[in-house]
């Protein structure tokens, strides 16, 4: 609960209990010593009085020496003369007296005569111990105070008359007691409300030194937040604690203001760039979206092609050669986006110029890669590429390091690489070679990019080329756009939840 206060709320709890503890601790030290001084100095007085009176009692005793001269009410002006001091004034203090026996028999009252006429069973006890401490400790006399109702009641034995102990009761008021002890608890009342406005004037201080600066602060990082960047004025001048929060709070908000404008005329630079660069790519997806074939495909084919981005480093095409076969293409430019894209285009002029005097697969992959090698090499760019070439009797190919095509003619096969990757060298550490396989009525031809081969699920495990050939292979009396649509769907549930990472391209031929 004290965690959850504020910070004025704790302040003030503090304060006040430090204002117990001041009481507290006053009055232990001095309320209390005063109140016992008090009461010995009223003690002190007390015992000089009632020693003087009992030695006048004595006298009175000596010289009196009769028991009637104590039942006689005129003889009450000569025992009040015992109570008088030198000036003969008799002392405000005395209330009443009364001269008794320990047989509870009052023998005279003042100052109203004849009023009593026996002693409370509680007197009586009194008048006992007095005697009592008289004979076995000489104690001259008894002292029982009422302390709330600030009395004192004094027990004298002083004459004995016939077996019988005469003694005096007196009374006495403490209202000097009282008057002391009012007068310190207007003092200790004086000294609380001083602590207390000492305290008030520490807390206002404390107010204006710290808690006030901490809440415009604190008002002022609301603000901040708030985007207003807010500074603290009026505090510069400080060189406390407080002073450089303040100095650095104000640094802080201008150098986050500035901040945020930089980053707001970065953010408009960066936009109208953006802009600029998605209308240049709008413009490069429709213009590379041009260099693909728009139909006449001699065969029965079914296509796939999902980008990655607005322009994709995968291109497929198909080419009538120059002796009536004809000729099939795709190929996977290295890295994506735009630079990718750069590379089909330029593959997609080789491949163009070179269809038109080449037949053989082999030659028109070498061809085209010394012609890309002139640009690319020594850049790290290239490209896989596969090239089938189909005639009336047979299939030609050559693969360029593309992933295998699945080929089924009664069963399943794939076709393996035999060439090197396209502009990495102009002089490759193998030649580019022209295999063959015999043709067979239905024959089908599944190309594909490493979009769907190394398309991963969501523990990191590829899709893989046995996967394509086992749904081929399952899938090899359906038509091309039924094996396409099994592919497609085999690899949406293998992938389900999983980014993509690359584009996807597919053609599958039946020859």
């Amino acid at each position: 609960m004290f965690r959850s206060m504020s910070l004025i709320g704790r302040l003030s709890l503090i304060f006040f209990a430090f204002t117990l503890i001041n009481i507290l601790l006053f009055w232990l030290a001095t309320g209390s010593n005063q109140m016992r001084l008090i009461a010995e100095k009223a003690s002190l007085e007390m015992h000089r009085t009632l020693v003087a009176v009992d030695q006048r009692l004595q006298t009175l005793a000596r010289d009196k020496n009769k028991a009637d001269f104590y039942r006689d009410i005129n003889s009450a002006p000569v025992l009040l003369a015992a109570f008088q001091n030198a000036q003969k004034v008799t002392p405000p203090e005395l209330i009443e007296f009364d001269i008794v026996s320990n047989a509870n028999v009052v023998l005279q009252s003042w100052p109203k005569p004849g009023v009593r006429k026996e002693l409370s069973p509680a007197e009586l006890q009194n008048v006992v111990k007095t005697l009592r401490l008289k004979e076995f400790n000489n104690e001259p006399f008894f002292s029982a105070p009422d302390v709330l109702a600030y009395r004192l009641t004094v027990y004298m034995p002083f004459l004995s008359d016939r077996g019988q102990e005469i003694l005096m009761r007196a009374v006495f008021s403490m209202d000097s007691l009282r008057t002391e002890l009012a007068r310190l608890m207007r003092l200790g009342a004086a000294i609380v409300v001083l602590l207390l406005l000492l305290q008030a004037a520490l807390g206002y201080f404390l107010y204006r030194m710290i808690v006030r600066p901490l809440k415009e602060l604190r008002a002022a990082s609301h603000a901040t937040g708030r985007g207003d960047f807010a500074q603290v004025e009026g505090y510069s001048a400080r060189g406390d604690e407080i002073g450089a929060l303040i100095q650095t709070f104000n640094k802080m908000s201008t150098d986050i203001r500035d901040q945020k404008e930089t980053i707001r005329k970065n953010y408009e630079e960066i936009k109208t760039r953006d802009d600029v660069m998605q209308h240049e790519l709008m413009i490069a997806q429709h213009i590379q979206k041009s260099i693909f074939p728009r139909g006449g495909y001699p065969h029965p084919v079914a296509l796939e092609y999902k980008p990655l981005y607005a322009v994709s480093g995968d291109f497929y095409d198909v080419y009538q050669l120059a002796d009536g076969s004809t000729g099939y293409l795709i190929c996977d430019a290295s890295g994506h986006g735009v630079p990718a894209a750069l590379l089909t285009m330029m593959a997609k002029s080789a491949f163009s110029g070179f269809t038109q005097n080449l037949t053989d697969p082999g030659a028109i992959m070498n061809a085209v890669n010394k012609h890309l090698a002139s640009s690319l090499e020594l850049t790290g760019q290239y490209l896989t590429a596969l090239f089938i070439r189909i005639t009336k009797d047979e299939i030609q190919y050559c693969n360029a390091t593309h992933p295998e095509p699945v080929v089924y003619a009664g069963s399943t096969e794939r076709l393996k690489s035999n060439g090197f990757y396209l502009g990495m060298m102009a002089d490759t550490p193998f030649e580019f070679e022209t295999a063959k396989l015999a043709r067979t009525q239905g024959m089908k031809i599944v190309l594909y990019t490493d979009g769907i081969s190394e398309g991963k699920n969501g523990t990191g495990e590829l899709f893989g080329s046995d996967r394509i050939t086992r749904i081929v292979a399952d899938s090899a009396a359906h038509s091309v756009d039924k094996i396409k649509e099994n592919i497609l769907t085999e690899l949406d549930k293998f992938t389900e939840g999983a980014h993509a990472e690359d584009d996807v391209t597919l053609m599958i031929l039946e020859v």
